[in-house]
């Protein structure tokens, strides 16, 4: 993760010709149901003077947005930032988790044991700031399901990301009459600008919001991103509507 060329705030595009294949359910907003938890765990302190040497103001977006969009998609959402973003405190919340969104620092991290491992850096309100593994985070969600997973930093979005699994989600990509079930896992290649990846989150969020399926909503929001220089991926099922639950359905009116 890496704090940003600072580009100018744009007015929202115009939807590209994917919106049609979008259901018309504009606004729609679940009621937060707290069989299905979330977290929303955003690393300020690292973006900020204290740590980065000016003010990044990116972070604080991100937040709110995530949380907004998780709430509205019937999620009850707990946010984690500032001192009571912890490894403790996360890893103590991620086997109840039914979706999560991060943003942070990230990488393919060593690990005490001697090997490698994808995670990403806590906040904890200073800069020390300790990893949390994605094997920390496979122990304490045993194999259990996820719905929507937002990894908002560096590399956890490259073909060796072990983030995947660890939230029980496999690393395949399910196109038209396929399903891998309700489940979505999206981050960043390499070195990922927090400019840009702002740009790419209110796009995507934005587009579930009018009713699309993930993946449309992907595919919307790597086009707001085509000419800079982030890269994305994904895994799961491009039709899943981002609804909580295990049974959560195909948002599958244009499954071709």
């Amino acid at each position: 993760m890496s704090p940003g060329r600072f580009i100018s705030p744009r007015r929202r595009r115009r939807l590209s010709a994917l919106l049609a294949a979008s259901l018309s359910m504009a606004g729609f907003a679940a009621p937060a149901n707290a069989a299905f938890p979330a977290t929303v765990a955003v690393n300020n302190t690292a973006f900020n003077p204290v740590c980065l040497g000016f003010e990044d103001s990116f972070p604080e977006k991100m937040y709110a947005a995530a949380k907004a969009e998780y709430a509205r998609l019937g999620y009850s959402v707990a946010g984690e930032t500032g001192a009571g973003f912890t490894r403790a405190a996360l890893l103590a919340r991620t086997a109840n988790d039914w979706s999560f969104y991060v943003h942070s620092h990230g990488d393919y991290y060593l690990n005490a044991d001697g090997k490698r491992y994808s995670g990403f850096r806590e906040d904890s309100g200073d800069c020390g700031q300790a990893v949390i593994f994605s094997k920390d985070i496979a122990a304490k969600r045993a194999g259990r399901q996820s719905n929507l997973v937002f990894i908002s930093t560096c590399h956890n979005g490259e073909s060796n990301t072990t983030l995947p699994s660890a939230f029980g989600i496999g690393k395949s990509k399910a196109y038209g009459t396929d399903w891998n079930g309700p489940e979505f896992y999206v981050s960043y290649k390499g070195t990922a600008w927090d400019s840009d990846e702002w740009q790419f989150e209110q796009a995507f969020w934005d587009a579930l919001w009018i009713g699309s399926a993930t993946g449309i909503a992907y595919d919307i929001a790597a086009s707001y991103i085509y000419p800079h220089d982030l890269q994305a991926d994904w895994w799961g099922s491009y039709w899943f509507t981002g609804n909580p639950g295990p049974t959560s359905p195909k948002n599958c009116a244009f499954c071709v």
